[in-house]
């Protein structure tokens, strides 16, 4: 009887190893996104949500252009970090 780790079978480390990049790769702009959006909204910004799923789809160029831009975003407070 031929081991199965032998055989080229679907799963083992290979299958961990996409798993978690695909969790990184999704994660990451979710989590920032997140922050963005709740940023925007404190400072009561129209835009929070385009903002946001910018911020998800065009990931670190946007993550940058809020970063240079977010005190003109809203009129909250623009005292409060990010």
């Amino acid at each position: 009887m031929i081991p199965l780790l032998q055989t080229g079978g679907p799963g083992g480390p290979e299958l961990l190893i996409i798993l978690l990049i695909t969790g990184i790769v999704t994660l990451l702009p979710l989590a920032i996104s997140v922050l963005i959006y709740r940023d925007a909204k404190k400072r009561n910004s129209n835009y929070a949500l385009v903002w946001a799923l910018g911020a998800f789809f065009g990931s670190l160029v946007v993550w940058i252009l809020y970063l240079i831009v977010r005190d003109e975003v809203g009129t909250g407070d623009s005292s409060t970090d990010f």
